[in-house]
């Protein structure tokens, strides 16, 4: 999946997308986690009908974004409900109340990836879908340092040589304090936070792309050391679901 950059359509353009798999957001509450300074999926969504909270932890992010967000959106029948200064480990939303959470480039920079998880099990709706982000702890070059090879190390190990090369991450976290996934340790952590994974789209692409055969080759291909993160759509499964919410 390639960059979006700075354009607000072709994350809409997306989106449109994603709703062939979840269903339509219009009208429906979606929070958009870790917004950023620019809020450009808070828009993206807002554009498609979807009433959206933003949220994001960082003090400056959060007047910067609002100070975006108060300029005229996108064309659509959607709103912004506000900018939220919160961690997505505790989010100040009731219970079964939201439809869709997007939670891109978060998963990996949190204390509890499993608290994360089970947060935003507990605020979707029964039915409710997220995408989500994880890093591929097996990605040939790591995205946050861009260095080759270093995923391989053990992490306190690989910390001393990004600090002898000199390489450093924006967002000043130690790699040895981040969190990368497998795929299948992904697919248990949604498990065990009572989500199941329903689409990993960079699988789904790579089938559509390449056919049956070649598709998993290259998927398989990727999951090892090509991609540098799984993007997936997560769902909390209706009540009496197998696995599904029981209160």
């Amino acid at each position: 999946m390639g960059s979006l950059g700075g354009s607000v359509e072709s994350r809409v353009q997306f989106i449109e997308r994603l709703e062939g798999l979840v269903g339509a957001l219009a009208g429906h509450i979606v929070i958009d986690l870790g917004c950023g300074r620019e809020g450009l999926w808070t828009r993206a969504y807002a554009a498609r009908g979807a009433r959206v909270i933003a949220v994001e932890r960082d003090p400056e992010r959060c007047g910067a974004v609002g100070a975006r967000l108060a300029a005229p959106l996108l064309a659509g029948s959607g709103r912004v409900l506000g900018v939220v200064r919160a961690d997505g480990e505790w989010l100040p939303v009731a219970t079964r109340s939201v439809r869709f959470v997007h939670c891109a480039q978060v998963l990996e920079h949190v204390r509890s990836p499993r608290t994360l998880m089970r947060e935003l099990s507990r605020v979707l709706v029964p039915g409710g879908h997220a995408y989500v982000t994880a890093i591929n702890r097996h990605a040939l070059r790591d995205p946050h340092f861009g260095v080759l090879g270093v995923n391989y190390l053990p992490r306190r190990l690989a910390d001393r040589v990004l600090a002898l090369v000199g390489a450093e991450n924006p967002e000043g976290q130690r790699l040895s304090e981040m969190h990368y996934f497998s795929r299948g340790g992904f697919r248990r952590l949604c498990a065990a936070s009572g989500l199941e994974t329903l689409v990993d789209l960079m699988r789904r692409e790579r089938l559509a792309r390449h056919g049956a055969l070649a598709g998993r080759l290259a998927d398989m291909w990727g999951a090892a050391v090509r991609s540098a993160a799984f993007h997936v759509i997560v769902r909390r499964p209706e009540v009496g679901e197998r696995g599904g919410p029981s209160r």
